[in-house]
């Protein structure tokens, strides 16, 4: 029994437009790396996946392009898809392990069944055993330590970087949810364009995502920070620098929170009244990697007048969540065994 693992372990997936998590329980931690693959041109072969090829973007020669294969958490990439996830699958098995591991996939409840298969079917040729799909608002519920497997009722909101999914959990499952496909990206680009229209200036998407982490915020204190960046000028075409102020980019997050907002009032109206109770109480959990932006809580806490709470982990509460279900159900089935 002690040795069940070589037969196969057990992987838990969150597959996400920005990142993809593995957590392997025999290696004791998490892969995390960016979901994008580099791919040569000429002759079609993969340069790198993850981290390296996001070090990439914007830096190779025509002949290289870097491939985001998943947006919204869909596949919109099915064969680059599986070569991350081929990647990623091998560094998280253990070495030991005879046969291909069983994977265990946090997905939204937002994806249509179409989808859902695609996600199975690309999983499958990666190397994995077998799936098992989990909820990824109980899973993200459980990874903050609510009691998502009681009868009382909670509300997570993943703000992620291509969607917004905000849920009810209450006994280990989905009891409402809302699903918006608009996510950190959108700040990222909105912050491209007003740095274009502001100061004639053309900037890539990874130095937009350097001012969204570096200078975005709600707090009114705080945007009269500031930061250079560098980029082309649009009227010359040579390189140089600019002084970006947070005041300048403080309209980009507005769209993404409004939608979060939104959707909240959405749940809220749909919760039970006798979980209404609960609600209140503990208030709205946000994770995903915007709940990370300066002043956010205030913000919507502002617009809902309800408590804002926030993950330690924004970024892995969900995979770990999962990792957490998964052996809490093996354990309990190995005590059924044991019993009979």
């Amino acid at each position: 029994m002690g040795f069940s693992w070589i037969l196969g372990e057990d992987l838990t997936l969150d597959l996400g437009t920005s990142n993809t998590l593995i957590y392997s329980k025999r290696k004791d931690g998490k892969i995390m790396e960016p979901s994008v693959v580099a791919v040569d041109l000429n002759n079609y072969e993969i340069v790198a996946v993850g981290e390296k090829a996001k070090n990439m973007e914007g830096k190779t020669p025509d002949n290289i392009i870097t491939l985001a294969p998943i947006k919204g958490g869909k596949i919109i990439n099915f064969e680059i898809a599986q070569v991350m996830l081929t990647n990623l699958l091998k560094k998280a098995k253990s070495s030991f392990s005879v046969f291909h591991p069983k994977v265990h996939i946090a997905i939204s409840s937002g994806i249509s069944e179409v989808d859902r298969r695609a996600i199975e079917d690309c999983v499958i040729y990666s190397g994995a055993r077998s799936i098992e799909f989990i909820p990824s608002a109980v899973a993200s519920a459980i990874g903050m330590g609510l009691p998502a497997l009681e009868p009382s009722g909670s509300i997570v909101a993943n703000i992620g970087g291509g969607t917004v999914d905000v849920s009810l959990v209450s006994l280990g499952g989905v009891v409402a949810s809302k699903f918006v496909d608009i996510g950190g990206d959108s700040i990222d680009y909105d912050i491209i364009n007003i740095v274009k229209n502001k100061y004639d200036l053309m900037i890539d998407k990874e130095t937009a995502e350097f001012i969204k982490i570096n200078l975005s915020s709600f707090i009114t204190s705080n945007i009269t920070n500031s930061l250079s960046i560098f980029g082309r000028d649009i009227n010359s075409g040579m390189p140089r620098n600019a002084t970006i102020y947070g005041k300048d980019i403080t309209s980009s997050l507005f769209p993404l929170f409004n939608a979060v907002a939104d959707a909240i009032k959405v749940i809220l109206e749909k919760t039970p009244p006798s979980m209404t109770g609960n609600v209140l109480r503990n208030g709205i959990f946000l994770t995903g990697g915007c709940s990370k932006i300066n002043g956010c809580v205030e913000y919507l806490q502002n617009e809902l007048r309800i408590a804002i709470n926030i993950s330690e982990n924004p970024l892995t509460c969900t995979c770990e969540g999962a990792s957490i279900l998964v052996n809490n159900m093996k354990a309990k089935n190995n005590r059924r065994k044991n019993n009979e």
